[in-house]
């Protein structure tokens, strides 16, 4: 009760409740005044750290997306070497080592080189490995599921990473192909994320108080700072939106993740939250010492104010206490000029009006105070106000830069995309593009501007517009769409284009955007594939049918011949047969056609001047255009060597003047001309790519009537012509096209409607002037006849019966075997000297390689002469190289088989060359 009452005695003069008021007051306006900033400045401080963050997290997926299409650029290049092809086509060591060394470059590179590289074929079995695979077994199976078939999910061509350790690795995967619907293979390179070069350069973008971690975005947990392995953070939800988790050191962090393009990892950026609100609690520390000490020096300014006002009032309420009392002469010590100096002064003179005085003085006094502390309030309020200005002024001219910079790099990004990228409005009318864009619709940047795509490319109208309207009216993505068309009068053209929607800050649809990728290259080089691939499959059909074909030609060839030889012209038979021979020699041509067509006929190669070939059939050529047509020669004098087959060649150039005789029905004129050409790089006629090299030229011009784009496309076509039905075979620009071919040169042809055409035949130049070999029988042998005993094996028993009846003839002595087995047998079990084996190559049961083989283990001395009338790739494969045996072409008539055999008896044999 008596510290009640003393406490109540305290708290009841004015001169102590006065002060202890205010000072609660500003006690109670302070703390939440400072509780409210120091919310919002933690907000703020927030939203800032989480926008830096998101950006730092999205520059550095696009720096680790670039790297990743760098590898992926780099892993394509290594499996599409010519070397991997043929070390998975055939392992050996030989090709197992060039692979190695094209895998492993002699000089080293910038990129840290991979740990591992595996190489598999087709049935899942390791042929090459390089590096140690010890540290990670399971990135060393086999990566069959690891590709989708879906070519444009690029993801899965690098994989998730996996821990050993504290080192964390990823590999990537790619199939060697050898076409399109063919994998030979599967090529794994194993690749260390500690070794990135690119860690210290990522660590620049994101501060000093912030760190980066790279990891599965699904799969197995496994995370590293491109160091060591960390923990790394928690499944995320969402990319973008800054999240707060506890770390395992017990430290809380701020953070943004963002997913890396094309790959299934993703990129997390991180700050400690001690860290982000230090700022905060320093400014907040600041402020409250600023408080305190106002309020400090205002309880005592309030209480030194009391004081003042406080007294007087004390000596008149005692005055007045003992007015009250009935002490009504007491008087108050005055000369103040204030309004208490006015209240003592009335108090002297009025004693009765001293209580209601004294009231009216409380109050003003009180609202003095009031007022004082109001407009001290009011001053802090504006300095925290001035301190919050400026923080947002600083905060708002960074994100100005940043958005600056934000934009620069998307000019950067726009100008310098090698795709077509545009930006419409939602009238469907150019905003922005870039120059990529303008450069495939053929008009400036300026000119699409404010103009829809149908007035800049109408004949893109049906696809485009269309897709356009239906992204703005659906806001949905439309990708991969094709079209095609011609542009201010250009030849056709093929793009493949995607549409997406651009929305505003409220999630409304403000325009398209496009991307447009030109496949006119893609669809020329699938036309010339399809060309080739039909142009091949009827060459394999003419070689298949020249093997029966010639040995029939050679039995109705060579019984017409001996017919020929034991009738007199006057016997009614003899013309007969001599038309049975003409029709054999005209099939036996059609034949050589069809071989030449197919680039497996065999050659008899010889090093050849261009201009002698011209000039020695030019009487004959002369004959066969006629009077009507003027031929003329310009022949380069200085003109190279090349190797061909002179018989081929002349059908070449007898070919080209009847095809420019017939372009000529009314006469005109037509040059031969030869030429040495050299290109530094390769040249490209109307999809006909020339490579770069020496060449010598063979151009026939005539000034015909020319031909279309239609004929052009077809004209190296089998069968194919534009003569009526009956007036040729169309194999006389086919036959020509499989001959240069098959000489390794090139041949294309330009022509436009009445201004005639002009078909030039790339040789490949000799490097050096040398030797010319003389064409087979040149040198004539005058006796073809022998003593000699000849092992004779064929299986077409007419071609036996007829061999053996002209070598008998030629007075050899001829050992008969229908098959590979009989001949072995035969070989084995005669007992007297067998001088020559002439055997066909391809047999049933055995091949003639086989028959040669074993009988030359058991008779030394005994010479080889192989026949066949397959093509050159069917004798290769089965073991025949004519470079390294003596070899006899199907048909051949009776002088040719029995001068080729006296050739090889005799050792003057010169084998014919193969080329295919």
């Amino acid at each position: 009760m008596q510290i009640a009452g003393s406490l109540t005695r305290f708290t009841q003069p004015l001169a102590r409740k006065l002060p202890l008021l205010i000072a609660a007051l500003l006690c109670t306006v302070v703390g939440t005044f400072g509780w409210v900033v120091h919310r919002e400045l933690r907000g703020a401080f927030e939203s800032a750290a989480g926008e830096r963050l998101g950006a730092a997290a999205q520059r550095l997926a696009i720096m680790l997306a670039e790297s990743a299409d760098a590898l992926r650029s780099e892993t394509r290049r290594k499996v599409t070497n010519r070397a991997v092809l043929a070390a998975l086509e055939q392992p050996t060591p030989e090709r197992l080592a060039e692979a190695r060394r094209a895998l492993v470059p002699a000089q080293p590179t910038t990129r840290a080189a991979p740990t591992a590289q595996m190489l598999w074929n087709a049935r899942c079995e390791r042929v090459l490995t390089l590096g140690s695979t010890s540290a990670l077994p399971t990135m060393a199976s086999c990566p069959t599921g690891a590709l989708t078939t879906d070519s444009r999910d690029r993801r899965d061509w690098i994989q998730p990473l996996v821990a050993r350790g504290d080192s964390v690795h990823y590999s990537i995967v790619a199939p060697v192909v050898r076409a399109p619907a063919e994998t030979l293979g599967y090529y794994t390179e194993v690749r260390s994320l500690s070794r990135s070069p690119s860690g210290r350069a990522m660590a620049g973008l994101i501060g000093g108080n912030a760190s980066m971690m790279v990891g599965n975005a699904a799969g197995p947990h496994v995370w590293s700072d491109l160091s060591v392995r960390v923990a790394g953070p928690p499944r995320l939800n969402a990319y973008g939106t800054p999240v707060r988790y506890t770390a395992t050191d017990s430290t809380e962090q701020f953070g943004v993740a963002q997913h890396i393009p094309s790959t299934p990892w993703e990129v997390f950026v991180q700050m400690p939250v001690a860290s982000l609100t230090a700022g905060v609690n320093a400014t907040l520390h600041k402020l409250s010492f600023v408080a305190l000490a106002c309020i400090v020096l205002g309880v005592i300014g309030v209480w030194l104010a009391t004081r003042h006002v406080t007294r007087p009032l004390a000596d008149l309420t005692r005055a007045a206490e003992g007015m009250a009392s009935g002490d009504y002469g007491r008087r108050v010590q005055g000369g103040r000029g204030d309004e208490l100096g006015q209240l003592m002064s009335a108090f002297n003179v009025m004693a009765g009006k001293v209580q209601a005085a004294n009231s009216d003085l409380s109050a003003s006094a009180e609202q003095s105070v009031r007022q004082v502390a109001d407009a001290r309030e009011l001053t802090r309020a504006l300095e925290l106000s001035n301190l919050e200005l400026s923080d947002s002024l600083e905060e708002t001219r960074s994100a100005h830069h940043e958005r600056e910079l934000a934009q620069l790099l998307l000019g950067e990004v726009l100008e310098r995309s090698p795709v077509g990228i545009g930006v419409f409005d939602t009238q469907l009318e150019f905003i922005r593009l870039n120059g990529a864009l303008a450069a495939m619709n053929g008009v400036s940047v300026r000119e699409h501007l404010r103009h829809t795509p149908d007035q800049i490319a109408p004949a893109l109208r049906t696809v485009e517009e269309s897709c356009l309207r239906m992204v703005m009216e659906t806001g949905q993505t439309i990708s991969n769409q094709h079209s095609s068309g011609a542009l201010l009068g250009g030849s056709k053209r093929f793009w493949m284009s995607s549409y997406f929607p651009v929305r505003g800050t409220m999630g409304e649809i403000t325009g398209v955007g496009a991307i447009v990728v030109e496949t006119t290259t893609h669809h020329e080089l699938e036309a010339q594939l399809l060309q080739a691939q039909k142009m091949e499959a009827v060459g394999r059909l003419a070689g298949g049918v020249a093997h029966d074909f010639n040995n029939l030609l050679t039995v109705i060839s060579s019984y017409s011949e001996m017919a020929l030889e034991t009738l007199a012209p006057e016997d009614p038979l003899y013309g007969d047969m001599r038309e049975i021979r003409s029709s054999a020699d005209r099939a036996s041509r059609l034949t050589r056609q069809l071989l030449a067509f197919s680039r497996k006929q065999v050659m008899q190669a010889q090093v050849l001047d261009l201009n002698r070939v011209s000039t020695e059939m030019e009487r004959m050529l002369r004959r066969l255009i006629g009077e009507d047509v003027t031929l003329a020669l310009d022949l380069a004098h200085d003109v190279g060597e090349i190797r061909a087959d002179p018989g081929q060649l002349e059908q070449v150039l007898m070919n080209l003047v009847l095809n420019a005789r017939d372009a000529t029905p009314d006469g005109g004129r037509l040059l031969i001309g030869t030429r040495n050409v050299s290109l530094a790089s390769d040249l490209t006629h109307d999809g006909v790519k020339v490579p770069a090299g020496e060449y010598v030229t063979l151009s026939v011009m005539d000034t015909g009537s020319g031909m279309s784009d239609e004929t052009k496309a077809h004209l190296f076509e089998p069968f194919f012509t534009t003569k009526d039905s009956g007036q040729g075979t169309g194999l006389g620009l086919s036959t020509v096209y499989g001959i240069v071919k098959q000489s390794g040169g090139e041949i294309h042809v330009h022509s436009e409607i009445g201004r005639g055409s002009t078909f030039t035949a790339y040789f490949p130049r000799l490097a050096q002037r040398r030797e010319r070999i003389s064409p087979p029988g040149s040198s004539a042998i005058d006796d073809n006849f022998g003593t000699e005993t000849i092992l004779l094996v064929e299986d077409d028993q007419a071609l036996l019966g007829l061999a053996q009846r002209i070598l008998r003839a030629a007075g050899y002595t001829v050992l008969e075997a229908r098959n590979a087995n009989a001949a072995i047998e035969l070989g084995t079990l005669y007992e007297g000297e067998v001088h020559l084996l002439l055997t066909d190559v391809v047999m049933p049961q055995q091949n003639g390689r086989t028959v040669g083989a074993r009988l030359t283990a058991l008779r030394p001395g005994m010479r080889v002469l192989y026949m066949s009338g397959y093509t050159d790739e069917d004798v290769m494969r089965r073991g025949v190289s004519a470079k390294q045996s003596e070899f006899l072409q199907k048909p051949f008539t009776p002088d040719q088989l029995t001068r080729r055999v006296r050739e090889v008896l005799d050792g003057k044999g010169g084998s014919q060359q193969m080329a295919g």
